[in-house]
């Protein structure tokens, strides 16, 4: 299957934030009293998932949760950005990918705004096409919805979803494309075999070698 429209998880897939995230939501955790010395993984906590279910581990009351969420987002997109760190390979397959004419595209649960401030200042940004991320048209939906509003005009036959997150392959299986599932990023492969992606990758290469062979 040679693949034409590739779409690409952020966090834990393309670049490595653990942390950023983990500095963001300790900020935020901190700032409403949680003392976060003794959380473990931190970072791989709430790096992926929608930040109402991870802030929700800590917080019961809905305002607080809200608040939380207002003040890692912006500490995150005023602090953290320089935090960020390619992963190794990447930078290459997305050159080799745009040079076969592929279209990239990024669908994330981070802001849109700060995926892009990320993409800029590890010179990345110009290689996508879109990035779908949270912003003012679709503040509350979960990876499944964004995935589905991303692909509603292509050849489904021609298009894969490739991320490190249980969530990701799921949204794939949702919107009946194919999927990688990486396992450089933050879920295990016994993770990420419980929902069958259609493809396993070790490293980007890996990940070229699917998309065009």
């Amino acid at each position: 299957m040679n693949y034409k429209y590739i779409f690409f998880d952020f966090d834990g897939t393309l670049v490595n934030t653990v942390k950023g995230t983990a500095e963001s939501a300790q900020y935020a955790l901190n700032q409403l009293s949680i003392k976060t010395d003794n959380i473990e993984n931190l970072g791989k906590i709430f790096c992926g998932p929608p930040l109402k279910e991870s802030f929700s581990k800590f917080l019961t009351k809905e305002n607080d949760i809200k608040s939380a969420i207002e003040l890692y987002k912006k500490y995150q997109a005023e602090n953290t950005i320089e935090l960020s760190e390619i992963y190794d390979g990447i930078k290459e397959l997305l050159e080799r990918l745009k040079d076969k004419g592929k279209t990239l595209n990024v669908v994330t649960l981070k802001s849109k705004e700060t995926t892009i401030k990320i993409l800029e200042f590890l010179d990345i940004y110009q290689y996508f096409d879109n990035i779908i991320g949270m912003c003012n048209e679709f503040p509350n939906q979960n990876k499944k919805e964004m995935l589905k509003y991303a692909i509603k005009t292509i050849d489904l036959n021609k298009a894969i979803m490739i991320g490190d997150r249980k969530s990701d392959i799921e949204a794939g299986n949702y919107c009946e494309i194919d999927t990688i599932a990486v396992l450089y990023g933050m879920d295990s492969f016994e993770t990420l075999s419980t929902v069958n992606p259609t493809f396993f990758a070790k490293n980007p290469n890996e990940i070229y070698e699917i998309i065009c062979k």
